[in-house]
């Protein structure tokens, strides 16, 4: 199964990147030429690397901002501060609602006309703003959008991981006279390498591939000044929407897929490889 619904597909696409197709009829053999013109033609290779640049900023923001306030959500949790449980579901309840629900009433919300936002600027005397129609601002709240959706995947990830923490190790660093910063520092994280190293490989892989919110976001074209714009719609737009020549290509297409597989796979094993480095025993 493994193989028929994976490895086939992978080297299907590979295939079809060495040809010029529109998905019916026959295929014209072209070689490398889409990677030629994916990498190099002055008119797509621009757009394809913006689109990458904001693909590897939001991985950037991914593992340097949202990561640690997950795993500092999870220890708050992990400590039973007052009213953890009702913390843990609402902070977990987004992630079960459809991203293009949150997409939507996050449109509405940010609205440049009849959004909740510009109305309670204009009610303290504030000049209105355009929001995901200022390139400035656009990425900055489609990230606060995506951190209150999806913050809790990761924070419950890290806290199961808590969970499975020995009573016993944290009982002996009691008795030993650490206190709550040096139980965190010497054995909390330490013990929660495992479920970092599974929010960071996911993460990535999300963080490279997505598609969705952006595009309800910002739009198929990626917004003002392509500042929505990821690789997954640039994949769109050339596949399906009749950006390249007027037509659709799935060849073209299939070289972008081609590229950012190895991209994933390399950034994925270069992650994996120094994560094993990093062992903690109890």
């Amino acid at each position: 199964m493994y193989t028929v619904f994976i490895i086939v597909p992978i080297f299907f696409a590979m295939f079809i990147s060495l040809h010029e197709w529109s998905g019916l009829g026959e295929m014209k053999f072209t070689g490398l030429e889409n990677f030629r013109v994916l990498l190099t033609d002055s008119r797509i290779s621009p757009t394809f690397f913006h689109a990458l640049k904001n693909n590897i900023k939001y991985m950037v923001v991914v593992l340097v901002i949202i990561t640690p306030i997950q795993f500092g959500l999870a220890y708050l949790l992990y400590i039973k501060i007052k009213g953890h449980k009702y913390y843990r579901f609402m902070l977990f309840l987004p992630y079960v609602i459809s991203t293009t629900i949150v997409s939507f009433f996050a449109t509405i919300l940010f609205d440049p006309n009849i959004g909740f936002m510009n109305k309670m600027l204009t009610s303290v005397g504030l000049e209105k703003s355009s929001w995901f129609g200022n390139p400035k601002l656009a990425f900055t709240l489609m990230v606060i959008v995506i951190m209150w959706q999806g913050i809790g995947t990761g924070m419950m990830i890290f806290y199961a991981n808590m969970q499975d923490i020995p009573d016993s190790v944290i009982e002996a660093s009691m008795i030993d006279g650490c206190n709550d910063w040096q139980r965190l520092y010497k054995i909390v994280i330490p013990l929660s390498i495992p479920s970092c190293a599974t929010n960071i490989i996911m993460s990535t892989i999300w963080a490279l591939g997505i598609f969705d919110l952006p595009y309800i976001l910002g739009g198929a074209t990626g917004g003002v000044n392509n500042s929505l714009d990821f690789v997954n719609m640039v994949f769109y737009r050339y596949t399906f929407g009749s950006a390249l020549n007027g037509q659709s290509n799935m060849g073209f297409g299939s070289a972008i897929s081609v590229v950012m597989f190895f991209i994933i796979f390399t950034v994925s094993m270069i992650q994996n490889r120094l994560l094993s480095k990093v062992e903690y025993e109890y």
